[in-house]
């Protein structure tokens, strides 16, 4: 394996924040399109983790979607994230219908200094393909949004 080679094969604090965020990113688009909480013609596709995905074509879901992300990159660097929910609630009386909740766990011992983990990023793409793939499976089981909905993105630090 070339120098190349293996210096992507090894996570770092600051290179998994960027993978964790990013993952959110692409998961909550996913969420938002299969549910229906936008309309379709609001998502384009697009090829990531080798599996087909929806992201919001937006502008305004855009910039929101990525100031999350943002503020979710330094909270992951911090490690003092726990969790990520995104809340669907009935427009006509703030009912909550569904609540999908990412439990993160974030590595206490890692820091700046610490030697990079040895994952390879194939292994770490498989494994949000399967985080992926369970949103999707998991839609199929929810019975449909008739009403009018609207979400809010929570997220629980230490």
């Amino acid at each position: 394996m070339t120098t190349k080679q293996a210096a992507k094969s090894k996570i770092t604090l600051k290179g998994s924040s960027e993978i964790v965020a990013e993952f959110f990113y692409y998961g909550i688009n996913s969420i938002l399109y299969q549910r229906g909480i936008y309309p379709s013609e609001s998502f384009s596709r697009s090829s990531k983790y080798n599996l087909t995905m929806w992201t919001t074509t937006d502008e305004d879901l855009k910039n929101y979607l990525n100031n999350i992300v943002t503020q979710l990159k330094e909270w992951l660097t911090q490690k003092t994230v726990q969790k990520l929910v995104l809340v669907v609630t009935s427009t006509e009386d703030n009912e909550v219908l569904e609540r999908w909740q990412f439990d993160i766990q974030c590595d206490k011992e890692m820091n700046s200094e610490s030697k990079p983990k040895e994952k390879s990023l194939e292994e770490i793409n498989r494994g949000i393909r399967d985080v992926v793939r369970q949103i999707t499976a998991t839609v199929t089981f929810l019975p449909l949004l008739e009403s009018g909905c609207k979400y809010q993105i929570k997220v629980n630090t230490v």
